[in-house]
């Protein structure tokens, strides 16, 4: 899926390209994508304005009058700018014109993502939606409320931060990078780790987080673009902190990168109590 940086970036080039231009137009080509809580179809959008773009967990969200187009792009969801008339991608799953010289596609050449057509605000008419987790680059995500969370976690340190009902929003890419940050092996029990380890992690997850939105808007690249080529040992091959060779680990059936050295692995279930103070 676009990570939390790339869906910042789409929504601010999004809002750029397209607010005040009304809708002129509509093609459906993947038709499994599309959900209705409203009576009709993407022909509803027809002739009204898009009011404002913005990002809730991690859907994109499409305002206009009266209706929410709100988009989840999952594993391999990415938006476009073309030209009317251009030559259809083979991965398009709908588009809508915006005047005669702009349309917005949506691709997904795995055809998982789910774009949902609903009343202003509907939320519940989108499952899941409504138990989203902390925003990770809001005021609201304390030091003291992270801790919080992880103090009610049984389950493996990577598992917990690729929680959206938890965090809003990790993916995979990222977490290794703000575990490698953390210098926290991927498959670490949530139960083991210190308080100074848990304030390290949710420090690594803001300084990641913040480097990663500021390094993805100054490359300025095309909103199907997704930048990685920054990122430190995801799908890399050594560690740029000590040279050792990285390595994967399998986590809930997704490979987590990590450093063998930078990130000492523990052993399952095991708490030090010498860390815990108990």
């Amino acid at each position: 899926m676009p990570e939390l940086p790339d869906l910042l970036h789409v929504r601010d080039r999004l809002r750029e390209r397209l607010l005040g231009r009304s809708v002129t137009g509509e093609r459906v080509r993947e038709p499994v994508v599309l959900r209705f809580a409203v009576r009709g179809n993407l022909s509803l959008l027809q002739g009204r304005a898009l009011g404002d773009v913005f990002r809730k967990s991690h859907f994109l969200v499409f305002r206009f009058e009266g209706l929410d187009l709100a988009v989840n792009p999952m594993l391999a969801g990415r938006f476009r700018f073309a030209t009317p008339g251009e030559m259809d991608e083979r991965s398009l799953a709908f588009a809508l014109a915006f005047g005669a010289d702009l349309e917005l596609r949506y691709l997904d050449d795995k055809a998982m993502g789910k774009a949902y057509l609903i009343g202003t605000d509907d939320w519940n008419a989108i499952p899941g939606l409504q138990t989203g987790g902390v925003d990770i680059l809001s005021t609201e995500f304390t030091r003291e409320r992270f801790a919080s969370l992880l103090r009610h976690r049984r389950d493996q340190v990577r598992v917990f931060l690729l929680d959206k009902k938890a965090l809003d929003s990790i993916g995979n890419a990222y977490a290794d990078e703000i575990l490698f940050e953390a210098r926290i092996h991927p498959k670490t029990w949530c139960r083991s780790l210190s308080h100074d380890e848990a304030l390290r992690l949710h420090d690594a997850i803001v300084s990641v987080m913040q480097a990663a939105v500021a390094e993805v808007a100054q490359r300025g690249e095309a909103i199907e673009v997704k930048v990685r080529d920054f990122l430190k040992v995801r799908l890399k091959d050594d560690c740029p902190r000590c040279g050792a060779k990285l390595r994967t680990a399998g986590v809930k059936g997704m490979d987590a990168y990590y450093c063998p050295h930078c990130q000492p692995e523990t052993r399952p279930g095991f708490v030090d109590f010498r860390k815990t103070g108990k």
